[in-house]
């Protein structure tokens, strides 16, 4: 990959980092749990998370922390492996994500949340910024490889 597409994907990932921590930072100042609802699907509302995803190790956030860095330094040392432009955007999604919340982790103990969708049917868990990248750029990596299954065949 050239020079300018990594440059490109650094650039991607410090502003979505940026943003996540700048969100956070916004939110925080609700703490005593003002909600902003926005339309009858998605509100606002600040929440300390102390596990992963739907709360999966919680109370365990130095833990994940740590496995944060690890999964960080995994990519690091196998980006290589990723070849072309849409793979390398999906771990530079990934990344972002996964560093934005180990920030929190490090910095407060626990992960700041606080966009709710609520489709009625199904409450999602309470998220943030750095998931939505992570969610996006595992949607993005699983497509590729489906398609380069596909092309194999």
């Amino acid at each position: 990959m050239s020079k300018i597409c990594n440059l490109i994907l650094l650039a991607l990932m410090l502003v979505i980092v940026a943003f996540d921590q700048l969100t956070k930072v916004f939110f925080s100042q609700y703490e005593n749990g003002e909600v902003f609802v926005i339309n009858s699907w998605l509100s606002f509302f600040y929440t300390k998370n102390t596990g992963a995803a739907w709360n999966i190790l919680s109370g365990h956030s130095y833990l994940l922390a740590m496995l944060g860095l690890g999964v960080i330094t995994a990519m690091i040392f196998f980006r290589k492996n990723f070849k072309n432009f849409l793979q390398r955007a999906s771990l530079a999604l990934i990344a972002s994500g996964i560093i934005g919340n180990t920030i929190d982790r490090i910095v407060h103990g626990y992960v700041i949340d606080f966009i709710c969708v609520d489709l009625k049917f199904y409450q999602w868990p309470v998220f943030n910024i750095a998931d939505s990248a992570i969610f996006c750029g595992v949607i993005i990596l699983s497509f590729t490889f489906l398609r380069k299954v596909k092309e194999a065949k």
